[in-house]
């Protein structure tokens, strides 16, 4: 007798390489509609844009956002690559690296998560503009303006660590 398992079937697209390949084209295509038709009507999208947060609930909110997003994406020449980091039966992780105007070191994660109908009910997209070594003297000094303690606390444990 065959083996059989409780898992449930997959609700998320049965290809998630194909799915991100989609994503990646809506965005460097900077398509807005695209982008929100892929949504449920009552999704949530999280977008993290170095470390600023903004929620939105719903299929207009949603695409109010992408047009947002991918207007400004436009105008500076945002440009991404996506990689499949994992899937589950629900979600899709997925990490990215991109441009924006002339810099290359534009990174990004991303998770989805999908309904019994293969629709995204929930999105989150870390968002990091501009990253850097962190032993760089920028990198340094933008920890130590927006987490001053933090930054002294890794510089102490570094110093400990020698």
């Amino acid at each position: 007798m065959p083996a059989t398992t409780d898992r449930p079937a997959p609700r998320r697209p049965t290809d998630a390489h194909a799915f991100l390949a989609e994503a990646e084209r809506l965005t460097n295509a900077h398509d807005a509609v695209g982008a929100a038709a892929i949504y449920a009507a009552d999704a949530v999208l999280e977008l993290v844009t170095d470390g600023a947060r903004e929620d939105h609930r719903g299929a207009a909110a949603i695409r109010r956002a992408w047009q947002v997003t991918l207007g400004a994406g436009a105008r500076r020449g945002f440009r991404v690559r996506k990689t499949l980091v994992a899937a589950d039966d629900d979600v899709i992780v997925n990490r990215w690296e991109g441009t924006i105007g002339r810099s290359d070191r534009v990174r990004g994660m991303e998770s989805w998560r999908f309904d019994d109908s293969g629709r995204v009910v929930e999105h989150h997209a870390w968002t990091f503009l501009d990253v850097r070594p962190a032993t760089g003297l920028v990198a340094r000094l933008r920890l130590a303006a927006t987490a001053p303690r933090t930054a002294v606390a890794f510089l102490r444990a570094e110093r400990a660590a020698a």
